[in-house]
């Protein structure tokens, strides 16, 4: 009986030895082979669905790309401003599909096969739906993403515009912008969604159907709704806002345009 005890004692620790050299060994061959890394974004927190991201609720780590979700963001700049389709867990890593972008005028983009207009109105605009025939609406040539002059047809025909420069999110009803992404072709519609200020709605409120829709060149209505104010310093050192004209996005219908992508930023 204690042979059997004494061959149990030996094979016990024969079977450490074993075991702690083997590990030894992976460990060492993994020290000599490496594994292949790669930065990605992982949250540090829970990131609840419809809210913004901040660089606070990441961070950027590396991971062994064999572990990498495909999807995942590795930028910091397409993360920051966006926001969550769905919630994104505390470890878990950011992917694209779980975010959407909040530029004003991104009227093609879907999250999960669902267009959520309000994500995408800047600050201080709202979507208003207004009714259109086939006169009042350019004979149906408008199309999303143009800009137009509104005119009060009951006024002063000499006047200037009442709505100078208005963007038009889209032409008829969600319906048809979903058959215009599946590769259909708007033909008519009756209803105009623009995006406008609070006053801007209610100047339109107040005139009901006695309007008139002007069609604008591209080029000038794009480029009269990028004026932004930026400080500027004078020769006293005074602090001041000036308006800065930025160039349209627009080449004046002569080959595609190309923008640089943004500078890659670490998080801290």
């Amino acid at each position: 009986m204690r042979k059997i005890y004494l061959f149990a004692v030996i094979f016990a620790l024969i079977a450490g030895f074993a075991t702690y050299f083997f590990v030894n060994s992976l460990q060492h061959n993994s020290a000599v082979t490496g594994v292949k890394e790669a930065d990605v974004l992982i949250a540090i927190e829970d990131i609840e669905k419809d809210t913004i991201v901040t660089p606070e609720m990441f961070q950027v780590t590396k991971l062994p790309v064999s572990s990498i979700t495909y999807g995942t963001l590795v930028n910091p700049q397409e993360v920051i401003g966006y926001m969550a389709t769905e919630t994104i867990r505390k470890g878990e890593q950011v992917l694209a599909s779980k975010l959407t972008d909040l530029r004003e005028g991104d009227n093609g983009l879907e999250s999960n096969g669902e267009y959520r207009l309000s994500y995408h109105l800047g600050e201080g605009k709202y979507a208003y739906t207004i009714a259109v025939g086939e006169t009042n609406s350019v004979a149906c040539f408008l199309r999303s993403g143009d800009y137009i002059h509104i005119y009060d047809r009951m006024g002063d025909e000499a006047k200037n515009p009442i709505l100078k420069n208005i963007p038009v999110l889209f032409v008829g009803t969600y319906s048809d912008q979903k058959m215009v992404r599946s590769g259909a072709e708007t033909t008519s519609y009756t209803l105009l969604t623009l995006s406008l200020t609070e006053q801007q709605i209610e100047t339109l409120m107040k005139l009901g159907e006695n309007i008139r829709i002007v069609l604008v060149p591209y080029a000038e209505g794009a480029s009269l709704t990028t004026v932004t104010t930026e400080p500027v310093t004078d020769e006293e050192g005074n602090t001041v806002t000036e308006s800065s004209l930025k160039e349209p996005q627009t080449n004046y219908g002569m080959g595609e345009i190309t923008t640089a992508p943004p500078s890659t930023t670490a998080a801290s």
